[in-house]
Order: C-alpha cells, then structure tokens, then sequence
C-alpha cells in the first residue's frame, strides 16, 4: 500500500492576521501550499472594463440599499455553459466583430463566474452565439453594473451558514484521516495554524494504518545503502515506465525531508531502526520500527502529538485542532472567492448512511487526502467505470476506500487522469476460514523483502519474487492459464492460488508480521521440511526430496547471484534446512490507484476545459503531497 505523508520542516511560515498562509487560499493536496491566484483568473484586469463593476457577494444586501442586483440569488454553474461562452468570443473575436474592451469584459464574467453572463451562455451561447454576443455586450457596456457570482455549490443555506466572524474561519479543513491527512494537518498546526479534520470512519488511520512494510525514502546518513535521490528516482521512473514525470522528483527529492521529519517530530512514539529492500527497489529505503507495524506505529505517533493540540489555549480561546470523526464531506462550498469551506453529514456506528446533524465548515484552505477507490464494487463507483474487469478481484483496502475525494474534485468540474490506473497486488492472504471475503489482508512486501518465495502447487518456483508487483501477478496469471481447474476445499476456484514460504531466518526478520499472521490463521507453522511437504496445497508430484532439491536449486543461484528469472537479490539464504518454515496461501488482490486529478509540476489542477484551478487538488494513495512526501509500503 502506497500512502502519502506531508511534513514541512524548514519552510514553515506563521498564519497572515487574516489566519491564512501566504499564497495558499484554497483547496489543495496535502501538506500543499499553492498558489492563491488560479491560472485562468487574471484576464485583462478591472481597466479593460468599459464600466465600473462591482461585485456584491450578498445579493440582499445591495437590495435593501435600492440598487439592482444582477443575476439575483445564483445560476447553476455548468462549465459546458461556460465553454459554450467562450467559444462565441473568440468566433467574434477572429471575425473582428468587437474590439477588445468589451472581448475581456464578457471573458472576465464568464470565468469569474458573474451570473449574469452565466445567465445568458446557458441559453444564448451554444446555439444563438450572435445574440449571446449582442446581449452579453450590452450587459457588460452599462454605465454602473452590481453583478453576483455563482458558487461551485447550489446550496443557499451553505452560503448562509458561512457568514461567521472571522475567528470562526479555520486555516485549514483536512478531509480524511490517514497518514497524508494527519501528517498535513500537524506541519500546519506546527506553523501556529487552526485545522478541523473529517474522518468519515469512527477511527483514523484508514489504509495507512495497515501498511506494515516500511515507509520508502532516502536516507542521507546511512551510507551502507549506497542510496541516493538520483537512484530512487530511475527505480522509480523505471516502475512507472511512462518516462520522466516532473511530480516523481517531487516524491524522491521531498522524501529526504519526510523521513527526516518523522524521526525527529515523531521521536517520543516512533523509532524507524530498521530498513529493507522492497520489490521494485534497487537499494534498501524502506523503514520500519522494530517495535511494531509501521502505518500503526506512525498512526499511533501522529495521533498523540496532534491530541496536544485539542486542548484549548490557557489564556482563553479555540483549541487549535478539532477532530470530527463519523463525519463525511458532501460538499465543496464557494465563499465567492473561491472554496471556503465544506458541507459535512454527521452519521453514528450503527447507522452511517442516515445523517444525525449536517453542518458547514469554513477553512481558507480545504485540503483532501481521501485515498483511493479500491473498496467501492457499487454499480456506479469510479472502479465499476473505469475497471470493471477487476471487480471479481478482492481489495486490500478497508471499506471507507471509495474514492470520495475524487467525487467531491470532479462534482466541481476538476480534470481526472488515469482512473483506470489500479493496481493488482500479487500477495493478498486466502483466509480458508472467510474465503469469500471481498476485502483481503496484505501478505507484506516486507515477506518477499526478507527472502519469502512464491511456489505454485508442483513446489517449483515460477517468478523473481522481488520484481514489481504488475510482473509478479502477471507471471500467476501465465501459470494459472496454463494449469488445470481446481476446487478448494471451500468451494473457490484454486487456479490462482500460490504458496507464499518462508524459512527461519526470513521469519526472524518480520516477527511482528509473523506473529501476527499466525494469530489470524493466515500463515502455518511447519516444524520440518517433511512437514512442509505434506501440506494439503501441494499435487502429488511433491515430496520431502522434490522440496529439498528446489530449495538447495534457489541456494546455489543464491551463491551465484542470478536465476532463470533474472533475480538478483537473495537475503536470508540459504533457504535449504532452515526450518521452521512459514507458509500460506496467497492470490491477487486488488492494491492501490494510481490514477487521480491532472495537476500541473506546481500542484495546480487542471479543469476538464484546459484551464487550471489552482483551488483544486487530490492526494490520492500516489497523488503528490507539496514540501516533501515519501511512499509507505504494505
């Protein structure tokens, strides 16, 4: 599992008096501070009107002072009204048809959303564009115009609920309560800000929380790994294989500092003592504590020094931090200036679909770091649309995982790229108990990482166990295409069913995970390598001699340093008479998406119409998170 986690460590800047950060009004991924003017925004300027507008964020307020209020209370806002509305400019405009005052006032209302242009490009633009022209021109040419502006939500009573004070205006309001949403929502309360967090569930942590593998990131002070950001940046670009992307230096540069930032923030509950090598991985980056699982112990190490915030200052006042848990975004909410603020559903344990209370959070920034869609099978999930051939596959990841965070982006018109991007892991644990199960516990990374290998049911060896993950179940599918059908014991289809084995000293290495599998009946133990071969998976062919040859194969390609499968790394050999041997049965389970919101290199989103909107962004499971962020494994 791949998370995303913010820190901010030497960049840090104290609120305005207004309560924001400088430049970072909005909504935005994680940890992010992005620009407060949108790309689209800047037009001609106020001195290409050719009359004086003013906008009046409060339509009754200009009523009962006898002025008359364009657009009235507020117009749906459809961008293909908008699209429609710029195409009839710039078709006038190539034509020489209007000149050039009056072209920047109609483009102005038009992306600054006044309603009364919107008005008129709904239902002149896309088929009447010459009277929108005409009508749109004299609407701009009036001597004095009071114009309102649309919201991104057409929910008055949101608006109404916004009218607070200044004081009741948080700096931030961060949906989502796993590893990127917490470590963003600490960096700003470090920086002196006040943060609202959402958990839709009744506890944080999400998927993060059952990352056990490591976090991945450079560290610069050990020089045993003969790491580097250069190296972790083509292990990178080389998984991806889509070439440079400007957003993987941001991940392998940042996360330098992010591990930096967990050991020194997080040293009372946190101590990363321990690093691997992970599938995909040509040096050893990925850390984790000896004392436990690493997404709990960063989950846990998060929660206690964000609970320092909670208490109100001594001298009066807000606390700086408010957590709402069993409180889910519903809503993007304009302030007219842009997002301002969330509508949330308050739901209780037994009943999470019925809404207790609804209500309005405002926040100068809106920061989502939601996840993915890996747990939504419903007809219309974002997974039944874009991989629909994966929905017979069980996840790994817990059931709040339904793309939320993308829902609310896209209601808002944000730009998506690569939605069918998902990732099939090729380890998630069969549990013969539960076997029909659609959410799956990850078999580690770390598993592989420590010298664990993949058998199919003849006990031979069929994969570069530490190759990246599309390959490995990619080499199950091939050997499940070429096998016969089997049945389980409990009723499943066993074809692609493998044998996940691991010896002594592999399992001294992960002791936490082991332990904690053989608790959950995921994995056996076998006293002896006779043992191990009369267990229930294997066909006839194998025996107690048929395993030790394969083993003592694998330690001789050990000693040589290559196989058949061009593997190259083998740690805690030899494999052959060490017993006791772990093993369990694994399968291919849907993992993470990669795909999410088109960003551009500074952390804009793009819209669905080429432009960007800077107040729109997603940290999804591989979204980037701004000032430095790393990747924690499962």
């Amino acid at each position: 599992m791949t998370a995303q986690v913010a820190s901010q460590t030497q960049n840090a800047q104290p609120p305005t008096k207004s309560g924001s950060f400088p430049g970072s009004e909005g909504v935005g991924a994680a940890g992010g501070n992005i620009g407060k003017d949108s790309g689209y925004a800047a037009g001609a300027g106020k001195d290409a009107h050719p009359a004086v507008v003013r906008v009046e964020q409060s339509p009754s307020t200009a009523a009962q002072q006898g002025r008359s209020v364009v657009g009235g209370g507020s117009v749906d806002v459809t961008w293909d009204a908008v699209d429609a509305g710029v195409r009839a400019v710039s078709k006038a405009a190539a034509a020489g048809k209007m000149n050039a005052d009056v072209e920047a006032a109609i483009i102005d209302g038009l992306l600054n959303r006044e309603d009364d242009i919107l008005l008129l490009a709904k239902y002149y633009a896309a088929n009447l564009p010459d009277h929108f022209m005409k009508h749109a021109s004299r609407a701009v040419g009036r001597t004095e115009r009071f114009v309102s502006r649309s919201s991104v939500t057409d929910s008055a009573a949101a608006v109404a609920q916004m009218a607070h004070k200044d004081d009741d205006i948080v700096d931030a309001v961060v949906i989502g309560g796993g590893l990127a949403g917490l470590s963003a929502a600490l960096t700003i309360l470090d920086a002196g800000g006040r943060v609202v967090l959402l958990e839709k569930m009744g506890h944080l942590g999400g998927n993060s929380a059952w990352a056990s593998s490591g976090v991945n990131a450079v560290d610069v002070n050990d020089t045993k790994t003969e790491d580097s950001v250069d190296i972790f940046t083509a292990d990178v670009t080389k998984a991806a294989g889509r070439g440079d992307n400007p957003l993987i230096r941001v991940l392998t540069e940042g996360s330098v500092d992010s591990l930096a930032w967990l050991r020194s923030r997080l040293a009372d509950n946190l101590n990363l003592d321990l690093v691997g090598q992970m599938a995909g991985h040509s040096k050893a980056r990925t850390h984790r504590p000896s004392s436990g699982l690493a997404g709990s112990a960063m989950i846990f190490a998060l929660q206690k020094q964000l609970e320092k915030f909670t208490v109100a200052p001594a001298g009066g006042g807000k606390a700086h931090f408010e957590l709402m848990k069993w409180t889910r975004a519903t809503r993007l909410v304009s302030n007219g200036d842009g997002v301002g603020g969330v509508e949330y559903a308050v739901v209780t344990a037994k009943d999470q679909e019925t809404p207790v209370r609804t209500g309005v959070v405002q926040g100068h920034n809106v920061l989502i770091a939601t996840g993915g869609y890996a747990s939504d099978y419903t007809p219309d999930s974002l997974l039944s649309k874009h991989r629909p051939d994966l929905l017979t596959y069980a996840t790994t990841n817990n059931k709040g995982t339904t793309g939320d965070g993308h829902k609310l982006a896209l209601s808002v018109g944000a730009k998506a790229i690569d939605l069918d991007d998902v990732q099939v892991h090729p380890t998630g644990f069969h549990n013969p108990a539960d076997p029909t199960n659609k959410v799956k516990t990850l078999c580690a990374e770390i598993t592989r990482g420590e010298g664990a290998i993949l058998l199919h049911r003849g006990g031979g060896r069929f994969v570069n166990e530490l190759g990246g993950r599309d390959y490995v179940t990619g080499r199950m599918l091939d050997v499940a295409r070429d096998s016969p059908n089997i049945t389980e014991a409990d009723g499943t289809d066993g074809k692609l069913l493998y044998a996940l084995v691991m010896n002594s000293k592999g399992s001294a290495k992960t002791a936490k995970h082991i332990d904690l599998y053989l608790q959950k009946k995921l994995l056996t133990k076998f006293d002896s390598l006779k043992d191990l071969a009369n267990w229930s998976y294997w066909n006839a062919s194998v025996s107690e001699a048929n395993l030790r040859a394969r083993f003592s194969q694998y330690d001789a390609e050990a000693v040589r340093g290559s196989d058949e499968w061009d593997k190259r790394f083998f740690h805690n050999t030899p494999f052959s008479d060490d017993a006791p041997y772990y093993a369990g049965l694994v399968t291919p389970v849907i993992h993470y998406c990669m795909g999410g919101l088109a960003i551009s290199d500074d952390g804009r989103c793009a819209h669905t119409h080429s432009i960007y909107l800077s107040r729109y962004c997603l940290s999804t499971c591989l979204a980037i998170v701004f000032y430095s962020a790393f990747a924690l494994t499962r």
